[in-house]
């Protein structure tokens, strides 16, 4: 089911946002000369938030290890392969809706992360 996550106007194209859509964490990447797109807010790889993440308008890169994912399809480009979940997103009347149910996000399998261990 579609939930609001923000106002289109929030957005700016060529940069990133992060909304909270029914207690799950998301990104919206608005790429350069693309839509925007909703993924999932957690890295794949550490499950580290992507809030703090850097993105030049094509690519987004994670703060915590510098993986690396491509803004329009969530394809890991930098990294082990992977990629992150995208929800499907809607705008009506300037309004940006995104759809989390039943969309698990994409995680490595490995051991549960330990406190002040890096991978």
């Amino acid at each position: 089911m579609f939930a609001k996550a923000c106002d289109l106007s929030e957005l700016i194209e060529g940069k990133y946002d992060v909304a909270v859509v029914n207690r799950t964490l998301c990104l919206i990447i608005w790429p350069e000369g693309g839509d925007p797109k909703a993924f999932q807010g957690m890295c794949p790889h550490a499950k580290e938030p992507l809030a703090d993440a850097r993105f030049n308008g094509k690519d987004l890169e994670c703060h915590h290890h510098e993986w690396t994912f491509d803004g329009t399809t969530g394809k890991c480009i930098k990294g082990k392969p992977c990629s992150l979940a995208e929800y499907p997103l809607k705008v009506e009347e300037g309004v940006v809706f995104i759809d989390v149910e039943g969309i698990e996000p994409n995680y490595l399998e490995g051991p549960p992360k330990q406190p002040g261990i890096m991978r």
